[in-house]
């Protein structure tokens, strides 16, 4: 080969020994890119992230001019860092950083580059944080001139995806320059509606989360309720202490909607129910759409059945499945204050129907499973117990109901 090609002369390299010498290490460069994008497909996979992943080995003529600009800028000390590339596409911002940490933990980081950062608001770019990182040992036995054995890993958003793809189309290919001004301004706008979005999206996700974590905490204190009640001690007790000040009436009606459904939802999950009650019964008053009534009826049902009111919590229950009758979970609450008053048939028909409307939940299943134990019908309560560990294997109520039946069983 020709000694001259080494990344050491500033000589002009000649094409057709570039082109040979890239031909021969394609291979084992093509080798080593997809173990590593394997490598770290299984590590978002293990992190549950959601996340795109796409890899490309460098093409040759986007190669070699990039080595001609070396050469002819006589910077022969830099390498080109970007012949392998992976780039992993995240739905949402707060991705990127989990995704970033996940590649700090598991490999050798040469760089992080923060790309879009130091633009000001009037500026374009796009933001990405480019990653290298340095290829594992024994990955490639030979080097094509100029590279580096290293990986270049790019992190962005989808928004921030399609807006790399647009200025790699209409600004860095073309001539940014020849654009007018009312162009440029229609793509500062662009950009900017992009970078908005990603945001917007961020915020409406880690509003669900919030959401999501306040329902998950009213549904604890209902089935802690029920265990209570039920000494089988399968839940850990609700622990309730509500504050001094809880009785008071400070609902303000010109709240908006979302600001009382919030408040409504944080009073819950903290245990102040006399308070949630309060905010429920203002929203109520208010006009609302069939869905959002049995929503509301059934989360203050839930409510009055913490706090004992069982006549209360039955007859909210029931409300809610006059506005939505496959409301599900209401048939399943309206189900457990039954059993709580032993009122064992008309539970049993509630969980039914709630496991008609929906055949693929664990509540039902692992409800009626409960009324069955109370009936001794313990066959009945194993096959169900085992219905809902189908569903979700790690359900720790079930496992051990599972093993309480169990020792029934073999006692008889």
């Amino acid at each position: 080969m020709n000694s001259k090609f080494n990344g050491s002369s500033s000589r002009i390299p000649e094409r057709e020994k570039a082109l040979i010498l890239y031909n021969l290490y394609k291979p084992q460069y093509n080798a080593s890119l997809r173990k590593l994008a394997l490598k770290i497909k299984k590590l978002l996979n293990h992190a549950n992230l959601n996340a795109e992943l796409k890899h490309r080995l460098k093409t040759f003529d986007s190669y070699f001019n990039k080595a001609l600009r070396i050469q002819t800028t006589k910077k022969n000390c830099y390498k080109i860092n970007d012949i392998l590339g992976i780039r992993i596409i995240c739905p949402f911002i707060e991705d990127i950083d989990n995704v970033e940490n996940m590649i700090s933990d598991n490999f050798d980081v040469v760089e992080i580059e923060r790309k879009g950062s130091q633009n000001s608001l009037a500026e374009f770019g796009y933001n990405s944080i480019h990653i290298l990182i340095s290829l594992p040992n024994n990955s490639l036995h030979d080097s094509i001139p100029f590279t580096g054995k290293v990986c270049e890993i790019q992190i962005r958003t989808i928004l921030q995806e399609a807006w790399a793809e647009i200025e790699h189309e209409l600004i860095y290919k073309a001539n940014f320059s020849l654009l007018n001004n009312s162009l440029k301004k229609k793509l500062a706008s662009l950009n900017a509606t992009l970078s908005l979005s990603d945001i917007i999206f961020q915020e409406i996700r880690d509003y669900q989360k919030e959401i999501q974590i306040l329902d998950e905490r009213r549904r604890d204190s209902l089935h802690n309720k029920v265990t209570i009640e039920d000494h089988l001690l399968l839940i850990e007790p609700l622990n309730r202490s509500c504050s001094a000040d809880e009785g008071k009436s400070d609902v303000k009606p010109k709240s908006s909607m979302d600001k009382l459904l919030f408040e409504a939802l944080d009073a819950h999950s903290q245990n102040h129910f006399d308070r949630a009650i309060e905010i429920y019964s203002a929203i109520l008053t208010k006009k609302l759409n069939d869905e959002v009534k049995s929503i509301i009826y059934n989360h203050r049902g839930m409510a009055y059945f913490v706090l004992s009111n069982y006549k209360n919590s039955l007859r909210d229950f029931t409300s809610a499945l006059k506005y939505n009758p496959n409301n599900f979970r209401a048939k399943n609450n309206r189900g457990m204050a039954y059993k709580i008053q032993h009122k064992y048939d008309k539970a049993l028909d509630d969980f039914n129907q709630s496991i008609q409307i929906n055949p693929f939940q664990l509540e039902g299943y692992y409800n009626r499973a409960l009324i069955y134990i109370d009936i001794d019908d313990y066959m009945m309560a194993l096959e169900d117990c085992l219905k809902v560990l189908n569903i979700k294997p790690d359900f720790v109520p079930a496992q051990r109901l599972k093993s309480i039946i169990q020792s029934k069983i073999f006692q008889k």
